[in-house]
């Protein structure tokens, strides 16, 4: 029995010694770090939008009538002159012949009271020397005076009845020209919403017969988020692609960003109150496009670039610690760490710019690994610092 107590002692003896040495042995802790490099920084915005004519208009119709001909296909280029359409001028021909003739009547008028003006102021003329010497009545005079006043007053009256008839000869010639249809600007044509035979009424809302867009240059509205809206400027770099197709990359600007909330309504953009749905901006980038690659009303997935650093320092963000208004990291240096504060700039997704509290080469703690201490099957564990 002695026996087992003596072995009972010596054995809790070994077992007490091995934790006591687990309890007061020193851990082995090895620290991962990242170097402060210096490198390039780009940040994108990322944003969608739709591809639009920079300059489109809406040719319509300001004569009514049947259309006659329309001499342009979608599609066709056209250039600013160019005769795109045709509307049956007949009534407008007889309203320019019906006011030619009036204009023709009363020049007829004026060349007859003309006569009678010359025919009452001989007159006058011949009674007033009859009457300085006595040899005709004063109320001989008076008549030949009147007359010459009534003819002289049937002059000017049929003056302004010519000058009236004058402008309905250019009015009508203006409607039967309203009748042929320009196209004003260089460029495609995009849409005809009318066809040959239709009968259009501009008296009641101008119809539009022809839209034509300049394709030579597009634009893009893009969608930017209230919260990225203040950092777009007018000047920044926009990559952007289609989904028709993704691999190949164009290259704009950003040309004006828009001063207020924005919704499309009836393919125009028009000024918007805030609603429940989320808040986007506009910002606008015109582009070339020589080869016609890009299509109006194209979907347009682009990165504008807000920050181009070249040559600065940097370290990943998820090694930065924020405690209050303070923003710091863990140095280590000399084998230990050392609580270092620093100003930060911009970022990307993965890294931070350092404007002070940093040199190139230090080493940056990231986490921590811890000999001895398990998780689960693992013998040690990766401890963030």
């Amino acid at each position: 029995m002695k026996k087992y107590i003596i072995l009972f002692l010596f054995l809790s003896f070994i077992i007490g010694g091995i934790y006591f040495y687990q309890q007061n042995k020193s851990e082995n802790i090895t620290y991962l770090t990242e170097i402060v490099e210096r490198g390039n920084l780009q940040k994108n915005v990322v944003a969608t939008g739709t591809i639009r004519a920079l300059k489109r208009v809406e040719v319509g119709a300001q004569a009514s009538g049947r259309i006659e001909k329309i001499w342009v296909s979608l599609g066709q280029q056209v250039k600013a002159g160019d005769l795109i359409a045709e509307i049956d001028s007949q009534n407008q021909r007889n309203a320019l012949e019906t006011a030619q003739a009036r204009l023709s009547s009363y020049q007829a008028q004026l060349n007859a009271k003309n006569v009678s003006y010359d025919v009452a102021k001989s007159n006058f003329l011949r009674i007033q020397k009859l009457y300085s010497q006595k040899s005709t009545s004063l109320n001989e005079l008076d008549n030949a005076k009147n007359s010459l006043a009534n003819a002289e007053a049937a002059i000017k009256e049929i003056t302004a009845s010519i000058k009236q008839a004058e402008i309905e000869v250019k009015i009508a010639k203006t409607n039967l020209g309203y009748t042929k249809i320009h196209s004003p600007i260089d460029g495609t044509v995009i849409s005809i919403p009318v066809s040959e035979g239709q009968t259009v009424n501009a008296n009641q809302i101008t119809p539009t017969i022809i839209q034509v867009a300049d394709l030579s240059k597009l634009l893009i509205r893009l969608e930017i988020s209230e919260g990225d809206i203040t950092k777009i400027h007018p000047g920044m770099k926009v990559e952007f692609s289609t989904l028709s197709d993704p691999d190949h990359k164009f290259h704009s600007q950003i040309n004006s960003v828009d001063p207020a909330l924005t919704t499309l309504s009836d393919n125009e953009y028009k000024e918007s109150v805030a609603t429940t749905n989320a808040v986007y901006f506009y910002a606008n980038s015109i582009v070339d496009n020589p080869t016609n690659q890009l299509r109006i009303g194209m979907t347009a997935q682009a990165q504008i670039s807000v920050a181009n650093i070249k040559n600065t320092l940097l370290i990943r963000t998820a090694t930065i610690k924020r405690e209050g208004s303070q923003t710091f990291v863990n140095v280590l240096k000399n084998g230990a760490i050392e609580k270092r504060q620093i100003q930060i700039g911009q970022n990307d997704e993965a890294r931070s710019q350092i404007l002070s509290g940093l040199a190139e080469g230090e080493k940056v703690v990231s986490s921590q690994i811890i000999e001895g201490e398990k998780i689960g099957n693992s013998p040690r564990r990766v401890r963030m610092f």
